[in-house]
């Protein structure tokens, strides 16, 4: 009867390898030791998967003496789909590093970003052959290929977002024709039956970034410090930036077929569905677009690897929470340990030295989790109070809480401000903050007191993936409407305005971008009128007002406010008269407070929008500096 291998100890600076030396019907390996800190590095492959949390499944032989390490039903799948890799090297860590020796794990842990990024190339397992992956392979190998080779993985992020104005970059513009030569056969093939075998696998395609293993927040590290990264799903695999550049060209694809259709140069709906299909929908046409909606989880592992490549650099740890958490209608990245929500991000943050913040597994979530937010906020960062609804007004309600699920801001796209309510005022260079006493600490920022709230309207739900609610919308309108009418505040124009901007507040999707735009009279405007005054059990309405209803779901909770001296917009669900609206510096929008019936303290109760302050517009009124302490 075999036994269990043994470990021996490993000396820092060293790391164990796996030579595998067969997958079936047995897995056998031979385990070397090799210094990770010399040059030449070792030639080695590094293993990204999802380790699961299922008791020991199966086991690894280790060579010469036939020892074994127990392993999850996961890598034991993963093991039995590396045939290509028998006779090479590779690191895993569930087998590479003594799991019963914490002090051994908490040394190769430290070291992990050196080794994902001096690996050779870096595996990454997304699991067996399911939901037709082996045709979204082919397609990512064959569209994805295809727009890496026109360039565009070359053109700039800012470029990306003012598609198709790619510049006057003669490389730029060659790459952004030969993309939209892709969309028009993949758009053709489309609507042809004959050309089923050319399309780009739209739902496939969708459902491979939805596996799991996007939504492990330890793969951002993985992926964005590989060298060489190869994406492997059954036995199917492809490479890194061909999976990267159909996030973009199917994003982008989209947006344009949208623009052609609604230009009238194409009569059919885009995407997979016919309008009649969408129509048809039992719970509505959102959950049909559902499975054609890929996870922003899969695209932000990626661009960061790309920004890391191409740069040379890491990204901030503002921008690397906001892309791994902040969500809509989706979980953010997640983790077994809610403390490695921020610890797994560490290794690729520009700032981590710059943050204090170590790893420490002695510390609670909760203490982690406030400590990030202090040094965000001390950096400038006034808007990740935005993140903060999901407390639902429990202490500390300044502290995003990271193990929850983030609701996407009513003012951001891509964690860019679409407002800037306090202009050029930011907070003093040294901010006032309690750090002692029992938590949770305080937090004191410099703003003005806009107005307190008169009254407020009844709750917007949209869930997601549901049909578009029109009765709630209405009511939405409504309730604006007669909060409009309560006012003297706005002249004829603004209050016209003010209708249809509040219940989106302000933005818009538009047809030649993958971001949000401040709204428009012509686009939003005219929306908003149909939904006001027809139903979209119309086929044309439903096509017609496709932005206007992607906008609201955005808005999901929200509810108008009127404020004392007669502003009107939008609050958190909790907003309650008597709560009050203030502006602190160096945020882009407002943020509804209510008081702890101590002066001067409050608890956060969440962002808002309203309407006539968004742009600065009152922070040279004369308005009194004052302190506010946020518990």
């Amino acid at each position: 009867m075999s036994t269990r291998y043994e470990y021996s100890y490993l000396e820092t600076g060293h790391i164990r390898l796996l030579h595998i030396l067969s997958v079936s019907p047995e897995i056998r390996v031979r385990i070397d030791v090799v210094p990770l800190d010399t040059d030449p590095a070792p030639i080695y492959a590094a293993l990204s998967y999802l380790w699961g949390e299922d008791p020991p499944f199966s086991r690894v032989i280790v060579e010469p003496h036939g020892r074994y390490v127990d392993i999850a039903r996961n890598l034991t799948v993963c093991f039995q789909h590396l045939d290509a890799f028998i006779g090479t090297n590779i690191w895993i860590d569930a087998v590479c590093i003594n799991q019963e020796d914490d002090e051994e794990k908490s040394r190769q842990v430290s070291r992990m970003g050196s080794i994902y990024e001096r690996a050779t190339k870096v595996l990454s397992w997304l699991g067996p052959s399911a939901d037709n992956s082996d045709a979204a392979i082919d397609g990512i190998s064959n569209y994805g290929k295809a727009a890496v080779d026109a360039g565009l993985l070359d053109i700039k992020k800012e470029l990306l977002e003012t598609w198709p104005d790619v510049g006057d970059d003669p490389a730029n513009m060659r790459a952004r024709d030969a993309v939209v030569e892709l969309m028009v056969k993949a758009n053709a093939a489309e609507g042809d039956a004959d050309r089923a075998a050319e399309r780009f696998p739209r739902l496939a395609f969708a459902a491979i970034t939805r596996r799991e293993y996007f939504n492990r927040v330890w793969i951002k590290q993985e992926i964005t410090l590989a060298r060489n990264s190869i994406v492997l799903c059954g036995f199917k695999q492809t490479d890194a930036e061909s999976f990267h550049a159909s996030l973009l060209f199917y994003g982008l694809l989209i947006v344009w077929e949208t623009n052609e259709y609604r230009a009238g140069r194409h009569a059919r709906i885009p995407g997979p569905f016919s309008i009649e299909e969408l129509m048809a929908a039992p719970d509505g046409p959102w959950a049909l677009l559902k499975q054609t909606t890929t996870d922003p989880a899969a695209g932000s592992a990626f661009s960061g690897r790309r920004k890391f490549l191409r740069e040379g650099g890491k990204k901030p740890l503002f921008e690397l929470l906001h892309t791994s958490y902040v969500r809509n209608g989706a979980l953010g990245l997640r983790s077994t340990k809610p403390l490695d929500k921020i610890y797994a991000l560490l290794g690729i943050a520009a700032d981590a030295v710059e943050s204090g913040i170590y790893t420490d597994y002695t510390k609670t979530p909760d203490e982690a989790f406030e400590q990030a937010a202090r040094f965000l906020i001390a950096q400038g960062h006034v808007d990740i109070l935005k993140w903060c609804r999901t407390r639902r007004v429990n202490p500390p309600t300044w502290v995003p809480d990271f193990d929850a699920n983030l609701s996407y801001t009513w003012s951001d796209d891509m964690g860019v401000p679409l407002f800037k309510a306090t202009g050029s005022k930011s907070q003093p260079t040294t901010l006032v903050h309690e750090m002692n006493g029992p938590p949770p600490a305080s937090l004191r920022l410099h703003g003005v007191c806009l107005d307190t709230a008169a009254a407020v309207g009844s709750v917007f739900v949209h869930n997601d993936g549901m049909k578009y609610p029109q009765e709630a919308a209405r009511q939405l309108f409504l309730n604006v409407k007669a909060f409009l009418e309560r006012t003297s505040k706005y002249t004829k124009d603004q209050w016209d305005d003010a209708l249809w901007r509040i219940p989106i507040c302000d933005r818009e999707y538009h047809p030649t971008s993958m971001y949000f735009q401040r709204a428009t009279l012509e686009r939003s405007g005219r929306q908003f009128e149909l939904l006001r005054t027809q139903t979209v059990d119309d086929e044309k309405v439903m096509a017609e007002t496709m932005s206007y209803q992607a906008t609201m779901r955005y808005e999901n909770g929200a509810r108008p406010i009127l404020l004392t001296a007669g502003y009107v917009g939008l609050g958190p669900m909790e907003t309650m008269a008597e709560d009050i609206v203030v502006l602190l510096y160096g945020g882009s929008t407002p943020f509804v407070l209510r008081s702890t019936r101590t002066r001067g303290e409050y608890y956060l109760v969440g962002e808002a929008y309203i309407y006539g302050v968004m742009d600065g517009e009152i922070m040279d009124k004369g308005l009194e500096e004052e302190v506010f302490t946020l518990y």
